[in-house]
């Protein structure tokens, strides 16, 4: 491998051969993982080379035998540490037993180094602010974090986007840090920027509820990021509405009306308006 990702998985194979013409009986396969790995394998032989099965949990120190054109085959899988950094470096070696010569022993070790790299995982919460009443001000509020071992770049494309549902206008938009659009043609905000690990970027959106809305509008953004650290985000998640149990819902709120109530008469009035219609009446006809 040349890279690999904390919290993720790596596969080694090692294989050790005997390409002289004299067997090397009692050999040892030896190989000290470095201590972000866990690690359990498994050998199998060729060509009448013999190992031991597996699996085992831990470092290799075996002994093999290896004759004239055998080998042993061994096959390591190894988590990482989700809080590693820097490079893996991993080396294994085979010796023969004593009393017996290998005439190439520069061929008799082998190294691998991978660079661990540092993703970002971003997460976003979105709230909602205003009077809720048709044609009023509405703001969201949207808090992108990166809980992830490393920043999250600006890389190509959006980090957020937030299309406006047709019941709201969008009006601006503005961030904490990086850049804000805000497309009113489109009813649709993005963002672009870099987020520190273990930091936070605020984007607020500030729109209008159109005079005719009525009922209940939801909103949610998606957020892209680099969760594997190679410079592209490939990784997409919603943001999540932190006033409700459901993870990763949308933010929502009703429009409110405005009723006018209509006075109620009680019997007495029922009498009197009566009484001055009829009046009335009587008075057209009497002229």
């Amino acid at each position: 491998m040349a890279s690999a990702i904390p919290g993720s998985s790596v596969t080694y194979t090692i294989t050790a051969s005997n390409a002289g013409l004299s067997d090397a009986p009692g050999s040892t396969v030896a190989d000290t993982f470095p201590a972000a790995l866990t690690c359990t394998w498994t050998c199998a032989g060729a060509g009448g080379g013999t190992c031991a099965a597996g699996p085992v949990s831990g470092n290799i120190n075996d002994t093999v035998n290896l004759p004239a054109g055998g080998s042993v085959i061994y096959t390591a899988t190894c988590a990482i540490s989700a809080s590693a950094t820097g490079t893996l470096s991993n080396t294994a070696t085979v010796a023969a037993a004593g009393g017996i010569t290998d005439p190439t022993p520069g061929n008799n070790s082998a190294t691998d180094v991978d660079t661990l790299l540092a993703p970002a995982n971003v997460s976003g919460t979105k709230t909602v602010t205003g009077s809720f009443l048709p044609g009023s001000a509405i703001s969201y509020t949207i808090v992108l974090t990166n809980s992830g071992s490393g920043a999250q770049q600006d890389n190509p494309g959006n980090e957020f986007t937030d299309i406006l549902p047709a019941n709201l206008t969008l009006v601006s938009a503005t961030a904490s840090s990086g850049t804000a659009v805000a497309s009113i043609g489109t009813n649709t905000v993005t963002w672009n920027g870099t987020i520190a690990a273990a930091a936070s970027v605020t984007v607020t959106i500030n729109a209008t509820i159109n005079p005719m809305a009525s009922g209940i509008i939801t909103n949610q953004g998606t957020i892209n990021y680099d969760g594997d650290g190679d410079g592209t985000n490939e990784s997409t998640r919603t943001t999540d509405d932190p006033g409700t149990a459901t993870a990763g819902d949308p933010t929502g709120f009703g429009v409110l009306t405005i009723s006018i109530p209509v006075p109620m008469l009680n019997w007495i009035g029922l009498a009197l308006l009566s009484l001055l219609v009829a009046g009335f009446a009587l008075r057209q006809r009497n002229t």
